[in-house]
């Protein structure tokens, strides 16, 4: 059993306490502390204060309104993917929620944990000891990604099951901080480097998400190596426009992609050209590309029936 380093733990009880615990330097937020706790006791991250939302009642559960759906950020995967308007009008999502980790992951873990999951890697989702005989490693310990040792930046993967799926059905995140308050699109909330992978300023906290009325059939795909438990070799979701159709690729690199073509057909050769997948997974990246040609034609061809 590891043991969790020190740290001092808060549990707010109302936002505004949040929040201004929030903006404290060195601090971690936690909702279900299915990605958290397991870094705390790999030494990956090891923040001087350990703030729970756990106790904020407003933060958990989902709305209707007139132009969607808002689910607050520590409304459990499990809750999105048994709500009965979710299934109906954004099934991908329900799906989504499904393909992460385990039923008991799925009901501790919460939707806006997924969607600030860290960035994961070969070399850095390893025991302390086992990353200080190779040295460390650029997002922990280190100054070299093993990934590509002659780059300068970390190639960690974003591997959100939820994400892609999201991105497609537009939504929107609401962020809060000592500063005020603003909205940002999904597609909008990640940057390319796997050390920092949120564009997040310190101390905002995302306190919901925001659904619009459903823009079209979505569908999911999850590719892993065992039916559960498994985080993801490649994510994918796609969307049929009209006579075109969108993708949105993950877990081949630090940020999502997205694809877009005029033409249908053309979707699954235009995905497969713009992934370049790396060695942050046990597999192969060139299967692992190879693959993409597979899941986006399964996603593609789930978009009609």
């Amino acid at each position: 059993m590891l043991p969790f380093p020190k740290f001092k733990l808060n549990q707010p009880d109302r936002i505004e306490e949040l929040i201004a615990l929030a903006a404290e330097p060195d601090t971690r937020l936690v909702a279900g502390g299915t990605d958290l706790l397991p870094n705390l006791k790999h030494r990956i991250e090891r923040p001087r204060m350990v703030v729970s939302l756990g106790r904020i009642n407003t933060l958990r559960g989902i709305q209707k309104t007139d132009d969607g759906l808002i689910i607050g950020t520590t409304t459990t995967l499990s809750e999105v993917a048994q709500d009965p308007t979710i299934q109906s009008q954004y099934p991908a999502l329900a799906e989504a929620c499904r393909t992460v980790g385990t039923s008991t992951i799925q009901n501790m873990g919460t939707l806006g944990g997924n969607i600030m999951l860290n960035t994961r890697c070969l070399y850095v989702n390893q025991p302390q000891g086992w990353r200080t005989a190779i040295g460390g490693c650029l997002k922990c310990d280190g100054n070299i990604c093993h990934v590509a040792p002659k780059g300068s930046g970390c190639y960690a993967a974003h591997s959100a099951d939820t994400v892609p799926v999201l991105w497609l059905m537009g939504a929107q995140v609401r962020v809060v901080s000592t500063h005020g308050e603003r909205m940002l699109s999904i597609a909008d909330l990640y940057g390319d480097d796997g050390v920092v992978p949120t564009t997040l300023k310190r101390g905002e906290v995302l306190v919901s998400i925001h659904l619009p009325k459903p823009r079209g059939f979505v569908a999911h795909r999850k590719l892993r190596q065992r039916g559960s438990i498994d985080y993801a070799l490649l994510l994918c979701a796609v969307r049929r426009e009209g006579s075109g159709a969108t993708a949105v690729l993950s877990a081949i690199g630090p940020q999502p992609i997205e694809i877009h073509v005029s033409k249908a057909s053309d979707l699954v050769e235009a995905a497969w050209a713009a992934a370049k997948p790396l060695s942050t997974h046990a597999m192969a990246s060139t299967w692992r590309k190879h693959m993409v040609r597979v899941e986006v034609q399964r996603a593609l061809e789930a978009t009609t029936r």
